[in-house]
């Protein structure tokens, strides 16, 4: 370091090797105030919370960590999920829950974790994450490249509108569902498998969230999935589009249509959607009134170099963790 400081000692750590209460609990020092502002319960970001993430179907998470006097002082996270494009499949891996703990700010801990987790994986592996404006100079200045920007959608819930034809309600995920994702893959847009295993494991198994799951069913086939969430915070009320994956613009429209309709009896004020593929019926919300620009950064795990597809990455708002 520039002060002659030396620099600090990283450990990287497969999940079941971390002490996950003691990562939460750094978590909840960092971040509290932001749930609390919010109004949502610390639980948000308790331990069970990330043992789940930690734990996906394509195999242990890690954590880089740096410590202190046996203390946690700054960590970062990483999960892998199995992207795919065409016939092409790769692994990825999704960088998050970055935190410092205040009075280790300013140490160059950020850099450190996360250059240290990125250099764990394998050099063909893609690494991937959704930076706040804050981190994404040192995103750029460390190899990754916008892939996407990723807007956000909302539709105001005014009047009724009856739910599409053709959608029910389910309770899991199956063979049918793994052939929609290949059926979805064939488009050559690079994206998150939305495997039935994957699936089960991002929606079913989550510890603190409770999901609204449904598909649209055509000619005794699945040709669409919808996921939603009704959310409060702020004394609001919203509904928000975690998977709208379709494989045509009418079932887009079907599942959308169900969206409001649920967002209605549910006593929502608006359905809002983080993608980058339009919300059928709904609105883009101008950047200016974003808290922070949403955007996805993607680079190999090793020497930076072009992928790719990365100007054709499909991005729903469950690849995004907050919600």
């Amino acid at each position: 370091m520039s002060d002659g400081t030396p620099p600090p000692h990283v450990r990287v750590l497969d999940a079941s090797e971390l002490d996950v209460a003691a990562h939460a609990a750094l978590q909840q020092r960092v971040f509290g105030s932001v749930l609390e502002e919010n109004g949502i319960p610390l639980a948000r970001l308790g331990a069970d919370v990330f043992a789940w993430k930690l734990n996906p179907p394509q195999g242990e998470g890690r954590v880089a960590v740096v410590e202190r006097d046996g203390a946690m002082l700054s960590t970062c996270s990483a999960f892998p999920v199995e992207l795919g494009a065409g016939e092409r499949r790769v692994r990825g891996w999704h960088l998050c829950d970055a935190a410092t703990a205040p009075e280790a700010r300013g140490s160059g801990f950020f850099h450190a974790v996360h250059t240290a987790l990125r250099e764990s994986v394998p050099a063909d592996d893609l690494v991937f994450a959704f930076p706040n404006g804050q981190s994404r100079g040192a995103f750029v200045r460390d190899g990754y490249e916008t892939a996407v920007e990723v807007p956000l959608w909302f539709r105001p819930v005014i009047g009724g509108v009856a739910q599409g034809e053709g959608v029910e309600s389910i309770e899991s995920f199956g063979e049918e569902h793994d052939e929609l994702a290949e059926r979805l893959a064939q488009d050559g847009v690079i994206a998150t498998l939305r495997s039935a295993e994957y699936l089960t494991w991002r929606y079913l198994r989550h510890p603190y969230f409770r999901y609204q799951l449904f598909e649209l069913r055509r000619d005794d086939r699945v040709d669409g999935v919808l996921v939603l969430n009704r959310m409060e915070a702020r004394g609001r009320t919203s509904m928000w589009v975690m998977e709208l994956v379709a494989v045509d613009k009418s079932a887009e429209r079907a599942l959308a249509r169900t969206a409001r309709s649920l967002a209605k009896e549910q006593d929502c004020d608006v359905v809002l959607s983080m993608a980058n593929a339009r919300l059928p019926g709904a609105v883009r919300l101008p950047a200016c009134f974003l808290p922070k620009k949403h955007v996805l950064m993607v680079r190999t795990a090793g020497a930076p170099r072009e992928v790719s597809a990365w100007d054709a990455w499909t991005v729903q708002t469950g690849d995004w963790d907050t919600f």
